[in-house]
């Protein structure tokens, strides 16, 4: 009986590689020039995870911009699916990422690298398509993120920590390897 079980859901999976590259949308030192790699598993036609992980890199004028990577974890909750995973979803999500700061044009005396630890959690509202084996999705959501930057200068050590709220937004595309 548990093999059949097992044997039903493997079946029934859906698997999809995805990318996402943000060679354009540049705001400031908001959003960064992003390359992203994932894999979402289907559970069954309904519900599905997806691990993302992307390398971010925030351009600068001067020789040290600030870059580093970040890791998502998703659960998605299709809402009526046509077909299994696809369609409009919610997703919960947690994320993890680190960066490596830039000292600036001029950078003072003594100043030395900072880095930046993140740790956000969100809920996501997203639509994918399926175009018989190509995947496109959109997705935008609220975020409420942790950061903790540290770093030394002149020989002493800081620490300063934020909250705040914030949106994760983005599109993918990916192959779907496996039907459900």
């Amino acid at each position: 009986m548990l093999w059949l079980l097992l044997v039903g859901t493997a079946t029934g999976q859906t698997i999809t590689p995805k990318i996402s590259i943000n060679p354009l949308l540049h705001v400031g030192e908001l959003i960064p020039l992003s390359a992203t790699l994932g894999l979402e598993v289907g559970w069954n036609s309904r519900s599905s995870v997806q691990l993302l992980g992307s390398y971010r890199h925030f351009p600068a004028q001067d020789a040290e911009p600030s870059s580093g990577p970040k890791v998502y974890l998703d659960y998605r909750r299709y809402l009526h699916p046509p077909q299994p995973n696809v369609g409009l979803f919610l997703s919960p999500f947690v994320g993890v990422g680190h960066l490596r700061l830039g000292l600036g044009d001029l950078p003072p005396p003594g100043a030395t690298q900072r880095r930046r630890t993140e740790v956000e959690t969100g809920a996501l509202l997203g639509h994918q398509a399926l175009f018989s084996r190509l995947t496109a999705e959109v997705y935008a959501g609220p975020a409420y993120r942790w950061q903790i930057t540290s770093g030394s200068f002149n020989q002493s050590s800081y620490s300063d920590k934020k909250s705040f709220l914030w949106i994760r937004a983005g599109f993918t595309v990916g192959v779907r390897l496996t039907k459900g």
